[in-house]
C-alpha cells in the first residue's frame, strides 16, 4: 500500500490571497518514510525546533519563532537542510494550485457544482492520485493524511467520499482517509514546505518575478543519486476554460 501525507496553503476567504494549493508527498516503502522522519527529526534536533510550520517560520510577525533572532540568510539554510531531507527519501511530490481570480470568475452553477477552491483542488488531487497508480502501479492502493483541520478536514471526508463514489476507478485505489497530528506525522511537515513553496513560487511568478523562490528551487534541484518526481497542476483561466468546454 502506497501512503500519502498532504497540505494545504492559502485560504479563498482572504481577499489578499490569489492562490490556494494542496501538496504533498506520497511513497509505497516503509523504508522511504522512516527515513524522511529520521533525517527530519535530526534537521529539527541540529536546528533547536519543536516543528517547522512554514506560515509562522517565514513570518517576522509570528510569535511561534520570534526568540530564534534568525535572519533570512540563516532560515534560507535551514530550508535548504529540510528540503535535503526530502530529496534524499526520493518520495513523490505532488500538488494542485488554483488562481483565485479565474475562479471567482466562473458562473455560479459551475463552481456550485464543485464547491469551494479548496474542495476542487483536494478533488483534482485525488484524480492525479488515482491516474498515477493505475499508470505505475496497477495493483497497489493509496491511503492519504492530512492535518487536523477543523474546517477543512470534514468537508474533504465527504469529498473524499464523493470521489470514491463518482470519479472512474477511484473505490479501487482510494482506500483510506485519515487526519494526523503534524508534530507527530513528521511527513506532514514536508508536505507544508511543500505546499507554501508552490503557493508561493506561483504568486512570485504572476507578480512579473520569474526567478524561483530559494526552496522552491532546493526542493526540485537535480542532486546525485536525486530526478525530482513531481506532478503539478495550475488552474488559471485558460485552463477552467478547456475544462468548462470539455463535455465527456
Amino acid at each position: 500500500m502506497l501512503h500519502g501525507f498532504f497540505d494545504d496553503s492559502g485560504k479563498e476567504s482572504d481577499a489578499a490571497n490569489r492562490i490556494v494549493c494542496i501538496a504533498g508527498y506520497i511513497s509505497g516503502s516503509a523504508q522511504l518514510w522512516n527515513g524522511l522522519a529520521e533525517l527530519w527529526k535530526h534537521c529539527l534536533l541540529t536546528h533547536g525546533l519543536e516543528w517547522l510550520h512554514m506560515k509562522d517560520f517565514l513570518n517576522p510577525e509570528s510569535s511561534e519563532y520570534a526568540d530564534l533572532g534568525w535572519d533570512w540568510d540563516k532560515k534560507r539554510s535551514v530550508l535548504e537542510d529540510f528540503c535535503q531531507a526530502i530529496k534524499m527519501s526520493k518520495i513523490a511530490g505532488f500538488a494542485v494550485a488554483l488562481d483565485l481570480e479565474a475562479w471567482r470568475q466562473l458562473p455560479p452553477e459551475f463552481v456550485k457544482q464543485r464547491g469551494t477552491a479548496q474542495e476542487f483542488c483536494f478533488s483534482r488531487l485525488l484524480y492525479l492520485l488515482i491516474e498515477r497508480l493505475k499508470k505505475s502501479a496497477p495493483d497497489e492502493r493509496i491511503s492519504i493524511l492530512f492535518d487536523c483541520d477543523k474546517q477543512f478536514a470534514p468537508v474533504r471526508f465527504q469529498r473524499y467520499i464523493t470521489a470514491r463514489e463518482n470519479i472512474e476507478d477511484a473505490a479501487r485505489y482510494l482506500c483510506g482517509f485519515t487526519i494526523g497530528e503534524p508534530r507527530v506525522f513528521l511527513p506532514l511537515q514536508a508536505a507544508d514546505l511543500l505546499a507554501w513553496s508552490v503557493r508561493k513560487d506561483i504568486i512570485r511568478r504572476l507578480g512579473g518575478n520569474y526567478e524561483s523562490r530559494p526552496e522552491f528551487k532546493a526542493l526540485l534541484q537535480v542532486i546525485p543519486g536525486f530526478f525530482p518526481d513531481y506532478h503539478m497542476e495550475f488552474w488559471n483561466e485558460d485552463t477552467f476554460a478547456v475544462l468548462r468546454n470539455d463535455k465527456s
